[in-house]
């Protein structure tokens, strides 16, 4: 990639530089020739212009008794050498018979087989000024007809434009020094942009080799502010998301797995329990008394509500995951809520001997909720205080507002939960004293339901810290009841 990269760059640059020199260079040595020719046909036109009259007039005039009009007008154009540019090098002046186009005199000796007819001399010997110019020639002239004593002659200047062709042949090694120099640079330059542009790419191909080998720990380094930049932030954040999704996964996985074993065990042990019981019912052990019978039979029962319990919290649950289970929102007085959960489980409480206290904050508002979903959230935090609470305990019910929030805390001073096993109380299937749990009927289930009402809610279920033994539970509800609907009005 790093070779193909900087080709392409070189490639680039030395194109661009290419380029460049050769519509500079175009433009400039255009720009010398035109000039001269431009520069050229200006000085005839003030030469033989209006402005110098005298000279003009020298070249008509005739002296008395002049033999030869031709010589008498080459010496005066040698007068004015300096005004017409001639410097019998690059630049010369010839004298033409104005019939035939018949070199008759020059500044120097006319070429092998005479002065070549061009468009300018035609036009001069038709009687008419030639100062035509052509940028394709490789030459500049100019014929100007002259009546002398009677005769017609044609003053033709001629200029080989060898200045102007020195001048873009010098123009021309610049040029071609400024390229060679140019490419030099363009070949630096394209190793340092290959370094800067080059370097992060391949880091950041590194990285996204390495993250599809399942290594999501490593972060690269931002070096700069720019695209390449932007996109090493863009990859490090989308490579902590991906760790963070697989980490999720991995962990929802768990639980499922976990989820699963759980199950299993729940349900094997009142089968289990259920199909011993059955099996000698059915007279594997030979005749029972009848009120062995009737035990054994009640057992049978409360393992066959046990595992209905089960299944009921495992539909209450599978409903809460897919969305199905909506609210039935109403208002209704949070006191009273809270009042008939005392009054419910008040007999419970004093035949384990418990000692219950209610304490309600006056002016407690109604609430926009689903009544009977929070009156089981209520039960089961309450029914929990007293089912781990030793016979002769003490819990107590507050219930106040704060803020658009109402509360309700359940306190007791039961076996409470060990700082290590506060964390998973939500879990489902999760028990701190596991075979106390299952002596009680409890399934696990029920804090997680609890806390999916909550959650369905947008209120919360909390463990609360205290000094003092035992466990403390709040649940808040909002008063106006959830922003996002998921439910409908009761």
């Amino acid at each position: 990639m790093r070779r193909s990269l900087h080709i392409k760059l070189v490639l680039i640059m030395v194109l661009l530089i290419v380029s460049l020199m050769v519509v500079v260079g175009a433009f400039l040595m255009n720009s010398v020739t035109g000039y001269y020719i431009d520069e050229f046909y200006e000085q005839m036109l003030a030469a033989f212009g209006q402005d110098n009259v005298d000279f003009v007039r020298d070249l008509q005039t005739a002296t008395e008794d002049e033999e030869d009009g031709a010589a008498m007008i080459s010496a005066v154009l040698s007068l004015y050498k300096g005004v017409l540019g001639v410097d019998d090098r690059n630049r010369n002046y010839f004298v033409l018979d104005g019939v035939t186009g018949r070199c008759l005199a020059g500044s120097v000796p006319a070429p092998e087989g005479g002065v070549a007819v061009t468009a300018n001399i035609s036009t001069a010997l038709l009687g008419s000024v030639g100062l035509a110019s052509s940028v394709t020639a490789d030459y500049m002239d100019a014929a100007i007809p002259i009546t002398r004593g009677g005769r017609s002659y044609i003053v033709y200047i001629l200029d080989s434009r060898e200045t102007a062709r020195s001048l873009n042949t010098e123009m021309f090694s610049l040029i071609m020094e400024a390229l060679v120099l140019g490419l030099i640079i363009s070949v630096l330059l394209s190793f340092l942009l290959a370094k800067t542009m080059v370097d992060p790419i391949q880091r950041l191909t590194r990285g996204i080799e390495e993250v599809a080998e399942g290594d999501f720990s490593r972060k690269l380094e931002v070096t700069s502010g720019d695209e390449i930049g932007q996109l090493t932030e863009s990859f490090n954040a989308m490579a902590q998301q991906l760790e963070a999704n697989i980490a999720e996964l991995e962990r929802a996985e768990q639980m499922r797995k976990d989820f699963v074993a759980n199950v299993s065990h729940e349900l094997r042990t009142p089968l289990t329990n259920i199909k011993s019981y059955a099996e000698t019912l059915d007279g594997g052990v030979g005749d029972l008394p009848p009120e062995m019978e009737k035990k054994f039979l009640g057992v049978i029962l409360n393992e066959s509500d046990r595992m209905t319990h089960i299944l009921q919290d495992l539909l209450t649950l599978s409903r809460f995951d897919s969305g199905r289970s909506e609210l039935r929102l109403a208002w209704f007085p949070f006191a009273k809520a809270v009042d008939d959960t005392y009054q419910a489980i008040l007999m419970d409480a004093q035949n384990h001997a418990h000692t219950v206290e209610l304490r309600l904050s006056d002016g407690l508002p109604q609430v926009r909720a689903d009544r009977e979903r929070v009156m089981q959230v209520m039960m089961n935090i309450v029914s929990n205080a007293i089912k781990y609470t030793p016979d002769g305990g003490r819990i107590v019910l507050s219930a106040g507002q704060s803020g658009d929030r109402v509360w309700l805390e359940v306190d007791d001073n039961g076996i409470g939960i060990p700082e290590s096993d506060r964390g998973r109380i939500f879990e489902r299937f999760y028990r701190v004293d596991k075979a106390r749990s299952r002596q009680s009927g409890g399934t696990g289930l029920g804090l997680s339901i609890a806390q999916e009402i909550m959650n369905q809610h947008e209120g919360g279920l909390y463990l609360v810290d205290k000094s003092e033994p035992g466990l403390t539970i709040r649940m808040e509800l909002p008063i106006q009841g959830p922003r996002k609907e998921n439910g409908h009005e009761g």
